[in-house]
């Protein structure tokens, strides 16, 4: 088995100000993000999915510590290949942004430089992690952009983010995220603004690189049914907090937490034809309403199965086999 190549622990972040704005009644921090862990190990590709609003996101940038200002980290450690992020100083970090650990967006137009042709943001990369040469910077800027599957690279390197198309601008940032050969890529959301033939394209191309470069992933997603078609293992986020995690195939197939089950049985599919899909009833907490029942478990106001300790005690968890497990008072009754 492959060793960790991520290992979070305990991760708590906050949102407004250093310390996180406080619940008048409490006194404590709002959380976006609870004290959660997972790992990832080389090579893998692992699944954060969950509703707007859960926390999916600021996960995914608190790793290379790209929190936007107001949201800071206050529990916890992330430790990648051995070495903790948070004990490493700026300009180290830095270095490893990139070259280690990349990132692909949701929105290439938001996140791309509108100024700059594509080629050059691509070879600004490379330039940026020491390559010097610029005939070698301009021929792996030519060859990554073949290696992600656009056509005539030359042609395509000279023109502007707004000149490309949706899926083309997709690729650029993925060659973008790997020119450098790093070993965790983090996807958030990369295919959610595409249609679906496009999308299809996207998630082939992120496995072949997975495939073939050995490159861990990271891929945040509201939809369970497209993570189950790429990742290895899942984790499902509700309002901070990790709720169910395991293999894919038994988190699809076999769902223990109610919001698990709610989620997968919202997805449509042709064995339940003529069926009604779930409807989870409420929304997602605010931090403000989340501080309410901050002990507790936070899908328990919107959870028909709640009892009187949901409201009061976030469950331990419970091992359902050496993958999977749930936090859910639940959890034995359900499984088997």
């Amino acid at each position: 088995m492959a060793a960790n190549l991520l290992q979070v622990e305990r991760l708590s972040i906050s949102v407004g100000g250093g310390a996180g704005r406080v619940v008048s009644d409490t006194g404590k921090p709002l959380l976006a993000v609870d004290d959660i862990s997972f790992t990832i190990r080389a090579g893998e590709i692992v699944g954060i999915a969950g509703e707007s609003g859960c926390g999916k996101t600021l996960t995914a940038l608190s790793i290379p510590a790209l929190l936007p200002e107001g949201v800071g980290r206050v529990g916890g450690s992330i430790v990648f290949d051995g070495v903790d992020l948070g004990a490493l100083p700026p300009h180290e970090l830095t270095a490893r942004r990139g070259k280690d650990i990349s990132m692909i967006f949701q929105e290439p137009m938001t996140s791309l430089n509108p100024l700059l042709r594509v080629g050059r943001q691509i070879a600004e990369s490379l330039e940026l992690h020491g390559e010097t040469d610029r005939a070698l910077v301009r021929q792996k800027t030519l060859d990554i952009m073949r290696q992600v599957g656009l056509p005539d690279p030359v042609r395509l390197a000279a023109m502007y983010p707004h000149q490309l198309s949706g899926g083309m601008r997709q690729r650029v940032m993925i060659a973008l995220a790997i020119v450098c050969g790093p070993r965790l890529l983090i996807a958030d959301e990369p295919s959610t603004a595409l249609d679906v033939t496009i999308q299809a394209q996207i998630l082939r191309l992120l496995r072949r690189i997975n495939r073939e470069r050995g490159v861990a992933i990271l891929f945040i997603s509201h939809d369970l049914a497209l993570l189950s078609r790429v990742c290895d293992r899942m984790l499902v986020m509700y309002a901070g907090k990790i709720v169910e995690e395991g293999a894919a195939s038994d988190l699809f197939t076999a769902p223990v937490h109610e919001y698990t089950r709610g989620l997968i049985g919202s997805i449509p599919d042709r064995s339940r034809k003529g069926m009604a899909l779930v409807n989870i009833p409420g929304k997602v907490p605010s931090l403000e309403e989340l501080g309410g029942i901050r002990d507790g478990c936070p899908f328990a106001p919107r959870c028909y199965a709640a009892v009187e300790t949901c409201l009061t005690h976030f469950p331990k968890p419970t091992m359902l086999n050496a993958h999977h497990r749930v936090h859910c008072v639940h959890a034995g009754a359900r499984h088997g």
